[in-house]
C-alpha cells in the first residue's frame, strides 16, 4: 500500500507530544519574553518554553521609515517601544487552516498555519533539500518539486501548482515566515493555564538544559539558536521532531544573536548526512535555506557573512544536559551565570538561597519516562534497563566513530543524546593522516575530545547522566515500581541519600558494560573495513594495532588506506596461479610502492615522494601484508565466504565486501571549506559586485544565477556524502558512461576523483573552530 504523502503543515501528530508531557517553563506573554536571556529556578520542572523563529538581525535594527510607520516619530524625540517592534512578529494573522479540503485527505492535525505582515517580509532561499532523510525519516511528507530544484537544476513549477504550493508551504514554514500552532490562543491566564493542563495549546518550543563543557559545569545553558516546530510521527519513519537550528534569539541564547552563518550551516547539513550514510546513528538534515546577504547579515569575527537555516530531524533533541538540569550534582547547585553586556536583556528568575535547592525530581520523573517510553519505546522496562540501553546506544555510536576516523569535537554533555543519536555538528571532521592523538578542533589546545579520548568523554557524560537519575533508580529499586508523581514530596536528605546509595549499588559495573559494547562494536567494525569474516583474538595486535602502528610512523592516510587496502589480492601473496614465488613477490612489491605513493601524495599539489621516504614505509607494509594475506586466506575465511574454490573469485568477493564499507568519498575539510567558498561566492558576488559599481541592487539574473550555482555545489556533494560507497573517479582512466561508474562524462568523472582526493597538504588535518 502507497505511503500518504502530505505537506509539512498536514502531517499528523504523534499520540503523545512533548508540549502536553512535560512541564512548561515560565515566560510572560509580552513579546520580549521570548528573546531576553533568562535563568530559570533551579528547582522549577519545567523542560520547554514557548519560542516562536525570530529570522532577524540582533541587535534589532530599524529605519527611521520603519519607525514612522509604526506611528513614531524619531526626529520629534519621539521613544520606539521594544515591545512594540518585537510584536510586529508575533504571528497573529490567520493564513490558513488544517482542516483538509478533501475528506480523502485524511484527518486534521489540530495546527493552523499563522503569520504577520512583517514576518511575509523575509526572503528565504532553499538551498538544498536531502532526499535520504525524507526517505529514511519523513516518507510521509511531500516537499513538492524542491528537489529538482535544489538537486537538479530544475526550474520551478508554475505558481499555483500543486508542486510549488506545497514547496512554498515547506519554504515558509521552515523560514519562520509562517509558523504553525494550534488555533488555540492563550487566554488570560497565558503562561499558567497552558500549565495547568487547562489548554492545550501546541507550537513552536525551545528546551532548556545545563551541561559540562571541557569537563567543567557551565550551568544553565539551553536551545540558544534552536527553535523545534513540530512533532510527527509514520509507521515506515518512526517519531520524529523537526527543529530549525539558527532560527534566531530564544530565552537561552545569552548574549548570542542565535543565528547561525552559512559555513555552520552547510557543515551540519553535509555532516549529518555523510555520517548516517555510514550506519552511524544521527540527526538528520532535511533542509538548509539561506536569504540575500544585505536583508540578513551575520556578523561574526570575519564581518558579515551569509546566514543558514538549518531544518534537522531526530526522533528527540533531549540530552543528558536536560537531566543535569533536572537534578544538578550538589557542586553544581546555585551556580550562577554572569552575561557580559545586554544588561537590560537579562531575566532571572532565581532567587536567594537557590544553592540550597536540589533542582526537581518530579520534573526528572517525568523527563525520564517521556524519553523512556514514548521517545525509545521502553514503557514496559525498569528505569535501570533503559539506562542501559542508553550507554549501550552511546557506546556503540562511539565505537563506530573510532571506525570511521570521525571526531565529533565538542562532547559537552549537551551534546551527548539519550538515543545514541550523533548531535550538534560543529568543529567535527573525519580523519586525514591516521594519528590517534589528533585533535580537530582548535579551541581544545589539551586534546580533551581528541580522537583517542572519544570514548572515556562519553562515558564521562554517562557518568553525569547516571548520577542526575541516582534519585530515581534508587527509589526503583526500594520500592520495585515506577515513582509515581509526587513521590519526592516532603523528601528528607537522609532518603534522598539512601535512594542514591542503592542506585549506586544496583547500578554497579554499568562503565564495565560501557566498554565491552564499544570495544565489541569497535572490533566488528575493524573486522569489516579489513574485509574479515571472522575473529581471532590475535587479530586486534596482528592485524589492527600493527596496521594503524604502521599508517601513525608513515603519515598515511586513513581512509584512502582501506580503499585502496580492498583491491589487495591477498591469493596472489599466498599461492599464485603461476606457483612462481617471484610473481608473488613482484605483485607484493607493485602493490606496497602504489599503497605508499597513493596514500602519502597529495593530488591538489602533486607533489610525488621520494625513493628515500618511501622504501622504509613500502618494507614495513610488505611484511605486514603479507601477514594479513595469511590470515585473509585461512580456510575458516574461505569457509565463511562460501567456500569459493577459485582464488580469484575469492579475491573479487573480498574486494566486494570491502568496498562495501570502506568509503571512496569522504566529506574530508578540504572538501568542506572549498564547498564553503564557493557557495558563499556564488551568493554574494551579486551584491558586493553592484556596490563595488555604485548600484543599490545587484541585476536580477546575477542573483538568480548565484543562487543557482550555489545548490549545485551543495548538490554535488550532498549526493557523494549519501552514496560514499560508490567508484567515484576510480581506476586508471575513464571507464565510459554506464560501465561502472557513477559519473557521467568524463569531465565529472575527473572532478569525483579530485573530490575523493587528499587534497593540498597543507589542509590535512585542519582544524576547525566551535564558531556559529
Amino acid at each position: 500500500m502507497a505511503i500518504q504523502k502530505l505537506p509539512l503543515h498536514r502531517l499528523p501528530l504523534p499520540p503523545t507530544t512533548l508540549q502536553h508531557t512535560l512541564s512548561e517553563l515560565p515566560l510572560a506573554d509580552q513579546p520580549s519574553a521570548q528573546r531576553r536571556a533568562t535563568t530559570f529556578k533551579t528547582d522549577s520542572e519545567g523542560v520547554w518554553a514557548r519560542v516562536n523563529p525570530l529570522w532577524s538581525p540582533w541587535p534589532l535594527r530599524m529605519t527611521k521609515a520603519e519607525a514612522l510607520a509604526m506611528g513614531v516619530e524619531v526626529d520629534k524625540g519621539q521613544q520606539v517601544s521594544v515591545e512594540d517592534v518585537l510584536a510586529r512578529w508575533d504571528p497573529k494573522e490567520l493564513e490558513h487552516t488544517g482542516i483538509p479540503h478533501d475528506p480523502e485527505e485524511g484527518e486534521s492535525n489540530g495546527l493552523n498555519t499563522f503569520s504577520s505582515a512583517h514576518r511575509m517580509k523575509l526572503e528565504p532561499i532553499l538551498l538544498g533539500v536531502s532526499t535520504s532523510t525524507l526517505n529514511d525519516a519523513l516518507p510521509h511528507l511531500t516537499v513538492g518539486d524542491a528537489p529538482t530544484i535544489c538537486n537538479r537544476g530544475a526550474s520551478p513549477s508554475p505558481d499555483a501548482t500543486p508542486a510549488a504550493l506545497v514547496r512554498n508551504a515547506l519554504v515558509d514554514i521552515l523560514s519562520g515566515r509562517k509558523v504553525l500552532k494550534s488555533e488555540t490562543e492563550p487566554n488570560e491566564q497565558g503562561n499558567e493555564a497552558r500549565q495547568t493542563g487547562e489548554q492545550k495549546d501546541y507550537g513552536p518550543w525551545s528546551t532548556r538544559y545545563c551541561g559540562h563543557q571541557f569537563g567543567v559545569w557551565a550551568g544553565q545553558l539551553g536551545d540558544g539558536r534552536a527553535i523545534s516546530i513540530l512533532e510527527t510521527e509514520s509507521e515506515e519513519g518512526g517519531r520524529q521532531e523537526l527543529q530549525l537550528k539558527g532560527a534566531g534569539r530564544t530565552p537561552f541564547s545569552r548574549t548570542a544573536d542565535g543565528l547561525a552563518v552559512l559555513r555552520s550551516g552547510v557543515r551540519e547539513f553535509l555532516g549529518c548526512e555523510a555520517i548516517a550514510a555510514l550506519d552511524i546513528r544521527t540527526t538528520r538534515a532535511l533542509a538548509l535555506l539561506t536569504s540575500p546577504l544585505p536583508s540578513l547579515p551575520v556578523i561574526r569575527e570575519q564581518g558579515p557573512e551569509p546566514t543558514s537555516l538549518l531544518c534537522r530531524v531526530a526522533p528527540s533533541f533531549i540530552r543528558i544536559g536536560h537531566f543535569q538540569a533536572l537534578n544538578p550534582a550538589a557542586s553544581d547547585v546555585g551556580m550562577r551565570q554572569f552575561f557580559m553586556g545586554g544588561s537590560g536583556w537579562l531575566n532571572d528568575q532565581t532567587e536567594n538561597g537557590d544553592q540550597d535547592r536540589e533542582g526537581n525530581l518530579e520534573g526528572l520523573r517525568k523527563l525520564t519516562e517521556w524519553v523512556k517510553g514514548d521517545i525509545m519505546d521502553m514503557k514496559e522496562q525498569s528505569i535501570k534497563e533503559w539506562v542501559e540501553e542508553v550507554v549501550r546506544r552511546n557506546a556503540q555510536t562511539v565505537a563506530k566513530w573510532q571506525v570511521y576516523g570521525w571526531m565529533h569535537g565538542v562532547l559537552n554533555t549537551d551534546n551527548i543524546s539519550l538515543t545514541g543519536d550523533t548531535i550538534d555538528f560543529g568543529p567535527y571532521a573525519f580523519m586525514d593522516v591516521y594519528d590517534d592523538k589528533h585533535i580537530c578542533n582548535h579551541s581544545d589546545p589539551s586534546g580533551l575530545y581528541s580522537y583517542r579520548n572519544q570514548p572515556p568523554r562519553v562515558l564521562f557524560a554517562l557518568e553525569k547522566l547516571v548520577a542526575s537519575l541516582a534519585p530515581l533508580i534508587g527509589y526503583e529499586a526500594t520500592h520495585s515500581i515506577p515513582p509515581p508523581s509526587g513521590f519526592s514530596e516532603g523528601l528528607s536528605k537522609e532518603t534522598r541519600k539512601e535512594w542514591e546509595g542503592k542506585a549506586e549499588e544496583v547500578m554497579d559495573g554499568w562503565e564495565k558494560v560501557f566498554w565491552e559494547v564499544q570495544k565489541e562494536e569497535e572490533r566488528r567494525g575493524w573486522t569489516k573495513r579489513f574485509g574479515l569474516k571472522t575473529y581471532k583474538d590475535s587479530d586486534d595486535r596482528d592485524i589492527t594495532y600493527d596496521y594503524f602502528a604502521l599508517l601513525q610512523a608513515h603519515s598515511i592516510d586513513f581512509h584512502t588506506s582501506f580503499r585502496l587496502l580492498s583491491k589487495f589480492r591477498p591469493s596472489q601473496v599466498i599461492s599464485d596461479d603461476s606457483g612462481s614465488s617471484s610473481s608473488s613477490s613482484e605483485y607484493l612489491d607493485t602493490f606496497a610502492s602504489d599503497f605508499i605513493q597513493q596514500t602519502t601524495t597529495s593530488s591538489a599539489t602533486a607533489a610525488a615522494c621520494t625513493i628515500d621516504s618511501v622504501s622504509p614505509a613500502k618494507d614495513a607494509f610488505k611484511s605486514w601484508l603479507i601477514s594479513y594475506a595469511a590470515r585473509s586466506t585461512a580456510d575458516e575465511e574461505k569457509t565463511a565466504y562460501g567456500g569459493i574454490a577459485s582464488a580469484q573469485e575469492f579475491d573479487q568477493a573480498r574486494e566486494k565486501a570491502m568496498k562495501a564499507v570502506n568509503p571512496r568519498f569522504v566529506l574530508r575539510q578540504w572538501v568542506l571549506e572549498e564547498t564553503i567558498a564557493k557557495m558563499e561566492q556564488a551568493l554574494t558576488h551579486p551584491y558586493i559586485e553592484a556596490q563595488e559599481k555604485g548600484k543599490q541592487q545587484p541585476e536580477e539574473w546575477k542573483v538568480d544565477e548565484g543562487i543557482r550555482e550555489a545548490r549545485r555545489v551543495l548538490a554535488k556533494i550532498l549526493d557523494m556524502s549519501t552514496r560514499p560507497f560508490q567508484p567515484y573517479g576510480e581506476g586508471a582512466e575513464y571507464p565510459g558512461p554506464g560501465k561502472g561508474s557513477p559519473s557521467s562524462s568524463k569531465a565529472e568523472w575527473e572532478e569525483d576523483r579530485r573530490l575523493c582526493g587528499l587534497g593540498d597538504k597543507d589542509m590535512l588535518g585542519f582544524q576547525c573552530s566551535c564558531s556559529s
